[in-house]
């Protein structure tokens, strides 16, 4: 072994030797001083030869292999060769030194003094000897001793300077912290101490040797930290925050005196500068190595909270100058940037290389779980040590693994700094630390279970699972933990971070609040474990991903091969697991919550034949996702049952549907984790899978940043906003929703801003998809958190009747929402469009479940109501007030009975309805009724009610001379005051709503009055109207259609002095009861009964001086419209005119009487004669003046002559006294 000629500098004639080089390891190089001429520089100069008093060379380490020597390596010899003669005050060209090169780019500049040392030759003793003192820097106050005098020699055998000195004090070799004692004292044979620096190989250029070590001191609070440092910048405040991770529990209760093996790098004292493959091999450069096994007390524990102890594995055949790769140990690191500085950095030690398990309590070589930090559910089974059996598993530790959190604590992100919630990695290489994995030793490959904290899995244990297969499982079997598994990635490659909490404390030096390293160890700690170990597991995810794909095929039609497994969870989630091997465990589906739908069918929520992408992320220790692309979901074949059904309602969660890079909605949450949902929401970096399920799906690298800070910004905004509306409102239903979010212990499923449409209201609220805006009809929330499961004979599991499911709907349509931030009563109508005579919208939709039943409900639903009746409404007053809007604001309530939800709209306050009108000034609805009354058409139409009690308020009518003929009678009795209701009262006035179900928007309404009822008993008739003075029945009511006449209803007009125009267009009218007394058996009926009609058309408005006025009357015993009354079939008595007057009683001032006269009476005999032949016969029927209701009558008999003269006069002065010839009173 021996070092090989690289060079010769022309100019200094100094050549440069160097050992075979090595790609992954330390270089290490030999300086010749000029050869006298004319020899020239030998090829190779052996290990042994290079230590002569002929050569006085240097020996020279660097972390790599210069690169100059294969560029310029002249002027680097030159320059190497100047700086170690500038170092020595002799005359003549001196290159007797021993130099660590720490920069190989550069001329050389360090300090000599910590970098090398000049060495002698002694003629008298014939030996070399170090004659300057170096000091190596492993830390701003801790270095490595090599001072003058220590005797320098070439260990042929191991190919190794030697460097050696007798047992004095002070050590010539020699660990110096400052003035206190660091409890390592290096060792070597006998009284001589002694040290090794290899000239090849994995250790070329350390120090190795052994030593002996004081636990308690060395470990203890002054002596070097053991454990993992990591570290996290503020992103707020920018201040750096340190975390420490003890690894030893009771450092002082080991040995006083434990010998150990020691290797000190003086280029790369924190093992950082180690090549990939170095690194990954188990190279250790700067470290301690037990020389035995002492059982090191660990702070990591079990599953069940047992102590542990580390036993390293290795250190035993690693005796200097060779230091055994892999071997257990614990390396030098430290907590500063990297690279780092060893001035101004504080030394620790770190594990590194191999350690066996021992857990307290338990046997060797047995199972075990050890907790990967501080959740139960996350943990790694492996086997504990045993001394005799040939293999055992280990933990495997690598030093210098990314320790650096650049994001955290989390910001919240903000869209004013887009790309705040940009997802970054979680530990990164400007800190480093130590990572771990598990090696297989034993038979059974060591596994990770991961489950959803809080939701850990159960099933069937092995001993019942005979009985499954006999269909005996008992009802009361306690179901056993089954976490899945992955197998843990073997190697260094896969090493992954592995934190003891076992000794975490806080307000140590490197140590951040308690409070913190929760959330640490869940958003960085953990997520990047996961990330490495189920990319590790790549084989496992191809064969889990084959069985979902052939279960969806059998699913097909075929038989399945074995019944699957069960899992549950406490929350009650179930999940299908395959049985058969080659699987490896393969969640077939898995069911969050079950719901009844409206018709009491089973709605599962949860996934079939999950991806492998979307099992990775249900198997996460710490899972909170975020979906909003749904491609993992429900897209190749797997498949999301996303429906749920609450209280009649039915809900989806239609991920993806309408996500755009900067907009969302329906946006579901898995939350299974620590912290809360508001604290979870606010950084991205805190989800699980975020580029899986947290990006829409057109979401491109150029926008990914914005995107996550848009969702993040976008839930964040949806807290804030209830967090205003709960602030508002002692009551508000948002306040359940804040309670969850803000709960660090709920877990469960959560979906927000769920796209709701028409089939998603249960069957008594149908209806009122005609007044909703369906792009804003949303869920603002729904969601589960628990089920009952129940446990079958045959060992399946399942859910058993509804989850806890909980949501929210709070609908509101924005003119509303803006009056009710304005202070405007929610009665108030707003404005709605006034082309038909009535339009409907839903103002307000409020509903909040609980527990699957609707906890409150609260509705406001409005009919504009344009027009009535036919006429145009100008005015609508509510309460006694003015309204801005015409319509009528209907109040919503929900009553449960019997588990049977019952929707009622209703408005009991009158609304009063001023019409275009001079006859019919006011409507009132007194009451008003909405119903959803289902399909029609075979479900083609949707139909709905609105059911009116009310009061028709009638003008009080004046004839042409201004003379009061109040024929209309009911209303109110001053007019010119606000309206107030009075009139006449009636029910059953209907206005249909219906629509196309396909298309709610295309409605139709209908004003029905075919079953309007009257109620004389609330209603107000003025007290000198014709309905007082006359003795009428209210009979019935007419909806005439456009081109329909009185006639065709069989009324014969009657005259009146009122100043009348025609019905046109569609009309209504008032029919009455007429009894026109008793006046024998000539009739053919017992009464002789006509009925009057009081006609009214919206043709004539409030400005018009004529009224569209009719009125009529059917004779009794007549063909409808006819003039003539049967008596016993062959005599008709004929009519001639009809006459309606008001007339004041002679000789009073304050009587009148309303008076029916009919002209020109005649008795016809089988249609041809007419008796009497010569003259008429007037009939003259009469109310009593006092408005009593009773009727007389008189006939008088005019000749011919006399009644073509003097019929006006008769009926301007008809001469009470006269009126005795009957009574119909």
């Amino acid at each position: 072994m021996g070092f090989s000629f690289v060079a010769t500098d022309p100019a200094s004639k100094v050549s440069l030797y160097e050992s075979p080089p090595q790609a992954d390891h330390a270089w290490a190089g030999y300086l010749l001083p000029p050869v006298a001429p004319p020899a020239m520089p030998p090829d190779s100069i052996s290990y042994a030869d290079s230590l002569s008093p002929q050569r006085m060379g240097s020996y020279v380490f660097a972390s790599a292999r210069p690169a100059a020597l294969d560029a310029a390596p002249g002027p680097f010899i030159a320059a190497l060769a100047a700086y170690i003669d500038g170092q020595s005050s002799s005359p003549g060209l001196n290159l007797n030194a021993l130099l660590w090169l720490r920069d190989t780019d550069a001329a050389p500049a360090d300090p000599f003094k910590n970098y090398g040392c000049s060495y002698s030759y002694n003629p008298l003793t014939k030996g070399f000897a170090t004659s300057t003192n170096v000091n190596f820097l492993l830390g701003q106050d801790l270095l490595f001793n090599v001072l003058s005098g220590v005797g320098l020699s070439i260990d042929a055998a191991s190919g190794s300077l030697r460097l050696s000195a007798p047992l004095a004090t002070p050590p010539a070799l020699a660990f110096q912290r400052n003035a206190s004692d660091i409890g390592i004292r290096v060792t070597g044979s006998g009284s001589t101490i002694r040290t090794f620096v290899p000239l090849a190989g994995a250790n070329a250029g350390c120090l190795t040797f052994t030593a002996t070590v004081n636990p308690a001191v060395t470990f203890g609070p002054r002596g070097l930290a053991v454990g993992f440092p990591l570290s996290a910048r503020d992103t707020a405040s920018g201040q750096l925050q340190q975390l420490f991770y003890p690894a030893l529990s009771a450092p002082a209760a080991l040995p006083a005196s434990l010998a150990w093996v020691g290797t000190v790098d003086p280029l790369d004292p924190y093992n950082q500068k180690l090549s990939a493959k170095a690194r990954l091999e188990g190279v250790l450069r700067c470290g301690l190595l037990p020389a035995g096994q002492p059982a090191l007390p660990s702070t990591y524990r079990t599953a069940l909270g047992h102590a542990t102890a580390l036993l390293p594995l290795g250190a035993a055949s690693g005796q200097p100058p060779v230091i055994g790769l892999q071997s257990g140990a614990l390396a030098f690191g430290c907590a500063a940037p990297s690279p780092s500085q060893p001035a101004t950095s504080k030394a620790l030690l770190t594990p590194a290389g191999r350690f066996g398990l021992n857990a307290s309590g338990q046997a060797a070589g047995t199972p075990t779980n050890l907790l990967c930090g501080i959740f139960g559910s996350e943990q790694l089974s492996m086997t504990t040590y045993d001394g005799a059996a040939p293999q055992n598993d280990s933990l495997l530790f690598v030093p210098a693994s990314p320790a650096y959190a650049a994001v955290f604590p989390f910001q919240a992100a903000t869209l004013d700094l887009p790309d705040s919630g940009n997802v970054a990695t979680p530990l990164t290489a400007d800190y480093l630390s130590c990572w771990a994995s598990v090696l297989k030793g034993g038979a059974a490959m060591p596994q990770y279970h991961a489950e959803p904290a809080g939701s850990p899995m159960y099933g069937l244990p092995p001993s019942a699972r005979a009985a499954a297969l006999l269909r005996a499982v008992a009802a009361d079997t306690v179901l056993a933990s089954a976490p899945p598994a992955l197998p843990v990635p073997q190697g260094a490659a896969h090493a992954f971070p592995l934190l003891p909490y076992g000794g975490a404390v806080s307000g140590g030096p490197l140590d951040i609040s308690a409070s913190l390293l929760s959330s640490f160890e869940s958003s960085i700690v953990a997520a990047t474990r996961k990330a490495v170990i189920s990319g590790g597991a790549s084989a496992t995810w191809q064969a889990r991903a084959a069985a979902s794909r052939r279960v969806r095929g059998l699913a097909a039609g075929e038989a399945v091969a074995e019944a699957p497994h069960y899992r549950t969870t406490p929350q009650g989630a179930v999940a299908t697991v395959s049985s058969q091997a080659q699987d490896q465990d393969a969640f077939l589906s898995v069911t969050l919550g079950q719901t009844l739908g409206a018709g009491g069918q089973v709605l599962p929520f949860g996934f079939r034949f999950p991806d492998a992408i979307l099992q990775d992320a249900l198997q996460t220790n710490q899972l909170f996702l975020v979906a909003v692309n749904a491609a993992h979901l429900s897209d190749g074949g797997a498949l999301f049952d996303n429906t749920v059904g609450i209280a009649g309602w039915t809900m989806q969660a239609q991920v993806g549907v309408g996500v755009t890079p900067t907009s969302y909605r329906n946006v579901m949450l898995l939350k299974y984790c620590s912290g809360s949902v508001r604290e979870r929401v606010a950084n991205p970096n805190a989800w699980s899978g975020a580029p899986d399920f947290s990006l829409a799906a057109d979401a491109g690298p150029s926008v990914q940043g914005i995107a996550y800070t848009g969702l993040s910004q976008w839930l964040q905004d949806l807290i804030e906003a209830a967090e205003v509306l709960a602030a508002e409102n002692p009551e508000s239903p948002y306040r359940h929703f804040l309670e969850l979010v803000s709960d660090p212990a709920w877990t469960g499923v959560l979906v927000l801003q769920a796209d709701l449409d028409p089939s998603s209201l249960p069957a008594g609220l149908q209806g009122i998809a005609a007044g909703l805006d369906l792009t804003r009809f949303v869920a603002h929330h729904f969601g589960f958190t628990a089920s009952r499961v129940t446990v079958h004979g045959d060992g399946s599991i399942t859910l058993d009747g509804n989850s806890s499911t909980f949501g929210l709907v709070d609908y509101q349509d924005p003119a509303f929402a803006a009056g009710q931030r304005n202070g405007l009563p929610p009665d108030t109508p707003i404005a709605l469009p006034d082309t038909d005579n009535y339009a409907f919208r839903v103002l307000q939709l409020q509903v909040l479940f609980d527990n699957a039943v609707i906890k409150t409900f609260k509705s406001y639903v409005q009919l504009a109501v344009n027009g009535l009746l036919g006429s145009r409404v100008t005015a609508t007053t509510f309460g006694g007030s003015a309204m801005p809007n015409n319509g009528v604001v209907l109040d919503g309530s929900y009553i449960d009975q019997n588990g049977t939800g019952i929707y009622i709209f209703e408005q009991a306050t009158p609304s009063i309805f001023s019409l275009d009108s001079n006859l019919l000034r006011h409507v009132a609805f007194q009451r008003i009724q909405f119903n959803c009354l289902g399909t029609t058409d075979a479900g083609a139409t949707v139909l709905n009610r609105f059911s009116v009690w009310g009061t028709l308020d009638f003008a009080s009518l004046d004839d042409r001379t201004g003379a009061a003929l109040d024929l209309l009678s009911f209303g109110a009795l001053a007019p010119d005051l606000p309206p107030d209701g009075a009139g006449l009262a009636f029910s059953n006035l209907v206005i249909d709503m219906r629509y196309p179900q396909t298309t709610p928007s295309a409605v139709r309404f209908d004003e029905v009055t075919t079953n309007l009822a009257y109620d004389l008993d609330a209603s107000q008739a003025r007290p000198d109207s014709l309905f007082k003075g006359f003795g009428l029945e209210l009979s019935g009511f007419i909806a005439a259609a456009d081109g329909q006449k009185p006639a065709d209803f069989g009324f014969l007009p009657v005259s009146t002095a009122l100043n009348l125009g025609t019905l046109d267009g569609p009309w209504h009218g008032v029919v009455y009861d007429v009894t026109m007394g008793g006046p024998g058996a000539l009739v053919s009926a017992a009464g002789f009964h006509s009925t009057l009609l009081l006609a009214w058309s919206p043709a004539s408005t409030a400005g018009d001086d004529e009224q569209a006025v009719f009125v009529g009357l059917s004779l009794p015993g007549a063909a409808p419209g006819a003039r003539m009354i049967s008596l016993q079939g062959i005599f008709k008595l004929a009519i001639d005119n009809i006459g309606l007057m008001r007339q004041k009683v002679p000789g009073s001032d304050a009587y009148y009487y309303y008076c029916l006269r009919l002209d020109n009476i005649a008795i016809k005999f089988l249609g041809i004669a007419k008796l009497p032949p010569d003259a008429n016969i007037q009939f003259f029927l009469f109310g009593d003046p006092k408005n009593t209701g009773s009727l007389g009558w008189y006939a008088a008999y005019i000749a011919d002559a006399a009644a073509r003269q003097e019929p006006k006069q008769e009926q301007a002065a008809l001469p009470l006294h006269t009126i005795s010839a009957g009574s119909a009173a």
